[in-house]
């Protein structure tokens, strides 16, 4: 089989989690991934469409999902078998920091030949420090935007031509560490490709469905996504997607959009392939009413059939609810108010109000909504352990006020760690937050502790790392009690939650105690083990709750097989 020129690949959190004892607690409950965080990001499909289209073969290959799929699958072993022209890897967000820079060392044995690029949010951060202490790491694409630059890298190490030219890279040279100016920042994203059929030709080339799947569940709750910026026109504290954060780190002083025709060609394509929903990715009013009006009447154009969820970063009129449903069939929503407190949620750098947000959401189910899904965080700037407490209570009104109107409050903690790059990790002191980890090192270090307790790389003035960690767990009992009492989930999920959440409660203490003498026998480390793993998912909810779709992937073979067949 021809050598890709390029192969990309995910890595889990942590590269031996099979091996090791890791209460990795509810952090992953409220997003589609298991607490590996196997979901690579959508980076990888554009940089995969943009270089396909220039004349390079590219494979994408998701470690994480093929060692969720089977234990008897061996990285290093796997990746001894393939090759590449060069290797990239994706460190994006901080969790996957251990585990991303154990496959650049699994790379570096198999092909010590072959380059090795990192990418993402975290790699653009920490990029000096990767070059600097990480000889498995021999390039870094910073910014939010690295398919040309990409393209670019190739085109040098293939032709053997000089570096210095290349936006965005940081690089070894004679000199040491070459920095080259980070001025790929394009105004828009009308020219990035998102070409939704490369996951399944990819598939049929490498006989490889695994190793191409978003994440573990994929087969049963298929999702696409479209993405309508890149940068961010809010503040949150805690966000390295924040906007002072992409102009502090990722040189972009204004969002950049994908125009509303676009777009609605994106999720009209996704629909071509796969029968689910599609996520459009960012507040489609951020640069404005009108464009978010050209959007739905562009998808209305199209005659979308899958559910589309959209985001709302802060509440609706019913004006634009009633828009949202005529421009498309089946939609759903999703906003993420992170408490019910007005004043943490001001701090956290929302602010608006209650009242606005129940308009919101009545607007939207009136509308047809299918579900109107409400996110709330713990860990916030100002946030007490009562103030967690009043928003389950909170959840509760919500419930009650829109009973059978299909909306849907979750909690979870802000876990396992605050972005590098965003205001609260720049600035701890001034908004309230103490840090535990503030270098690449750290964060391996607290990545590999026992318990996800010791993992969080923060804490604030208001609420200790074991505060938020009883917080977690008691809001999710009180919400699962909720639900139960009010009917919302049959008493055998709910029964099976708890038991879940009193067990992760118990097990955290016995693994404080190990913590706090510095040792165990092998047995107490076995026991634990075989516990840990069993209590790292759907923790504080089902995770089934947040499914969009009934469909399975099965569903979809009719339409991807008459899409290759019509590309063809």
């Amino acid at each position: 089989m021809t050598v890709p020129d390029l192969v990309l690949l995910h890595p889990p959190s942590v590269m031996d989690f099979r091996k090791r004892t890791l209460l990795l607690g509810p952090v992953s409950d409220l997003i589609p991934s298991t607490p590996v965080f196997e979901m690579y990001p959508i980076g990888f499909t554009t940089i995969a469409s943009h270089l396909e289209s220039n004349g390079y073969s590219v494979r994408i290959v998701n470690i994480a999902t093929k060692m969720l799929a089977s234990k008897r699958f061996e990285p290093e072993r796997f990746v001894k078998s393939i090759d590449a022209g060069v290797f990239g890897i994706d460190l994006h967000w901080m969790p996957h920091v251990q585990g991303a820079l154990e496959l650049a060392k699994i790379v570096k044995r198999q092909h010590p030949d072959r380059p090795i690029v990192f990418g993402g949010f975290s790699s653009t951060y920490y990029h000096e420090e990767l070059l600097a202490k990480h000889p498995e790491v021999d390039f870094v694409l910073r910014g939010d935007s690295t398919e040309k630059p990409m393209q670019m890298l190739m085109d040098a190490l293939s032709s053997r031509k000089p570096l210095d030219g290349i936006p965005n890279l940081t690089w070894r040279s004679g000199k040491g560490i070459t920095i080259n100016p980070l001025s790929h920042v394009p105004e828009n994203l009308d020219d990035v490709m998102i070409d939704y059929g490369l996951m399944v030709r990819k598939v049929l080339r490498y006989r490889d469905l695994e190793g191409h799947l978003p994440y573990k569940n994929w087969k049963n709750n298929p999702m696409s996504i479209a993405v309508s910026v890149r940068g961010c026109t809010h503040n949150c504290v805690n966000c390295a997607g924040s906007c002072d954060s992409f102009s502090r780190n990722f040189g972009r002083d204004k969002p950049a959009y994908r125009s509303p025709e676009m777009l609605a060609d994106d999720v009209a394509r996704a629909e071509e392939y796969v029968k689910g929903a599609t996520f459009v990715v960012g507040d489609i009013r951020q640069p404005g009413r009108q464009y978010a009006s050209r959007f739905l009447s562009e998808l209305k154009a199209r005659k979308v059939k899958n559910d589309v969820v959209i985001e709302l970063f802060t509440p609706a009129d019913k004006a634009f609810a009633e828009e949202v449903a005529r421009s498309v069939e089946n939609f759903s929503v999703q906003i993420s108010p992170e408490t019910h407190d007005e004043e943490v949620r001001k701090a956290q750098g929302k602010p608006y109000t209650n009242a606005g947000l129940e308009k919101s959401a009545e607007a939207f189910l009136d509308a047809g909504c299918g579900r109107f899904d409400m996110f709330y965080m713990i860990g916030l700037p100002l946030q007490t352990p009562e103030s967690v407490d009043g928003t389950v209570r909170y959840a509760e009104k919500l419930y009650e006020k829109f009973k059978g109107k299909r909306l849907f409050p979750f909690i979870s903690p802000l876990a396992p760690f605050i972005d590098p790059g965003g205001n609260a990790f720049e600035n701890p002191d001034q908004l309230g937050f103490r840090l535990f980890a503030s270098t690449l090192e750290d964060h391996i270090k607290l990545a590999t502790m026992p318990s996800w307790k010791y993992v969080l790389n923060y804490e604030t003035r208001w609420m200790t790392r074991a505060a938020i960690v009883d917080a977690s767990y008691s809001s999710g009992l009180g919400l699962n009690s909720i639900k139960k009492r009010m009917g919302l989930i049959s008493e055998d999920v709910a029964d099976r939650t708890e038991n879940r959440i009193r067990a992760a409660q118990e097990l955290s203490k016995k693994i404080d105690s190990i913590v706090g003498k510095r040792s165990a026998t092998d047995g107490e480390m076995d026991a634990l083990r075989e516990a840990a793993a069993n209590l790292s998912e759907s923790t504080v909810c089902e995770k089934g709750e947040l499914d969009w779709t009934e469909d399975t992937i099965y569903a979809s073979i009719p339409r991807m097989v008459g899409s290759l067949l019509r590309r063809k």
